[in-house]
């Protein structure tokens, strides 16, 4: 089978989870926000390959989402994150109906406030494995897992483990596209260096793609519409386990994109999404940019 761009794009499985800041009510990254359309549209029975990928996201944002989800006005905060990834595609000689991806993922991220200077540094790594089948020839079903370990940076390092797994779809029809994922981030004990130990609460996401097919040779575009969503369940002091105050919070976010077909190699997509409801976070007010290239 000729492996062609739509693809490879599940090996690319958006983290920005992995991105976190030490506050999270500081963050704007609603967890697998970066997938974009056709993102779990995979292939069976192909030959091993390997691939590199790089994404983007800029976050502006001087307003914040009290506990009752009111919107104020907050610091000024500017979030700008890249996602650098290397993927290795294999199948198993005895289930050559299976696809699997090996990757390893290093999160790089910029924060700037008006209130404190400027940094830039590297997030926790993760390291994964997806796996997936095609119940039908224009279906995806499988399922995802990462392992992320503390070795970032000081600043935006999480300090804990954590293990992101998730159920992923796509179906491909001749006018629509839909492609997405539901699964959850489950952490160990929190120790970051001069604060006490915390038992992080767990996240809930789902992430979804409505993509419309134009079907116009000359213009190889498609637009699509996004859903992002997440809850995270409160945090409690490891010792004491009481719950931390407003450690609670979930983001709601909606946007729309275009995916430019540059040839069955090349692949750029762009996208703007916004909260549209919240709870003890600043809200999502990001522009995503994704290129792919297969060698």
């Amino acid at each position: 089978m000729k492996i062609g761009v739509k693809y490879i794009f599940a090996a690319a499985l958006g983290l920005y989870g992995a991105a976190s800041q030490p506050d999270a009510a500081a963050a704007a990254d609603i967890t697998f926000a970066v997938i974009d359309g056709h993102e779990y549209d995979l292939p069976i029975n192909y030959k091993d390959f390997s691939l590199f990928v790089q994404y983007g996201q800029f976050n502006a944002t001087s307003q914040f989402f009290d506990a009752q989800g009111n919107l104020t006005s907050a610091s000024r905060q500017n979030l700008a994150a890249g996602l650098s990834k290397f993927v290795y595609f294999t199948t198993i000689d005895a289930l050559p109906d299976v696809g699997i991806a090996l990757e390893a993922i290093l999160p790089e991220i910029y924060l700037g406030t008006r209130d404190a200077k400027e940094r830039f540094g590297f997030g926790d790594t993760l390291w994964g494995v997806a796996t997936w089948i095609k119940p039908t020839p224009n279906s995806t079903l499988g399922i995802q897992t990462f392992l992320q370990a503390p070795i970032g940076g000081d600043y935006f390092s999480n300090h804990y483990f954590a293990n992101y797994t998730s159920i992923l779809f796509d179906v491909q029809g001749k006018d629509f596209s839909f492609t997405g994922d539901v699964g959850g981030v489950f952490r160990s004990e929190q120790n970051a260096p001069g604060a006490a130990a915390v038992s992080p609460g767990t996240t809930f996401h789902t992430n979804l793609r409505l993509g419309y097919k134009l079907n116009m040779p000359t213009l190889p575009v498609e637009p699509f519409l996004a859903l992002d969503y997440q809850y995270n369940t409160a945090s409690r002091l490891a010792l004491s386990k009481v719950v931390i105050p407003n450690s609670q919070n979930q983001d709601l976010a909606l946007g729309a994109g275009l995916m430019f077909f540059f040839n069955p190699k090349q692949n750029l997509t762009v996208r703007y999404s916004r909260s549209v409801y919240a709870e003890n976070a600043r809200p999502t007010n990001a522009f995503y940019l994704r290129y792919l290239y297969i060698p």
